[in-house]
């Protein structure tokens, strides 16, 4: 039993943490034209300095538990309950998530485990999201 909800709470944390990694939206009244021109700076000049911008991509596992975690958090009927669940998959404390949801930070936790194993019986109920699941694991 402990072991899917260690799964399920794993693919919910990295989901999260592929979330952003994922770009985001471009404004619609920036023109196309920024994203082709690149400032360049020559080495003569003052203040010059080179070094390439670090950019962080999801790996394919990343993207596989972002994907499964969809259709984990459709499993939830309550919209309080997919927004609590994926707040503590953001790290969020449960102080700050009971501020969210006008609820106590032990009452938090205490519906966090309850929706936590809910949601363990209902994927126990889908062959395919467990299949899934085994496949990332």
């Amino acid at each position: 039993m402990k072991d899917y909800l260690y799964k399920l709470t794993d693919i919910l944390e990295t989901a999260a943490r592929c979330d952003r990694y994922l770009p985001g939206l471009k404004k619609p009244t920036t023109p196309r034209m920024f994203d082709i021109i690149e400032t360049t700076y020559n080495p003569s000049e003052h203040g010059y300095y080179n070094k390439p911008q670090l950019k962080l991509r999801a790996t394919p596992k990343m993207i596989a538990c972002w994907d499964v975690s969809i259709d984990l958090l459709l499993l939830l009927e309550n919209v309080e309950t997919r927004r609590l669940i994926w707040s503590k998959a953001n790290k969020y404390s449960y102080s700050s998530i009971g501020r969210m949801l006008g609820l106590d930070r032990r009452k938090v936790k205490q519906v966090y485990i309850t929706a936590l194993i809910h949601l363990e019986s209902l994927v126990k109920t889908q062959k395919d999201l467990l299949a899934k699941i085994d496949k990332i694991y």
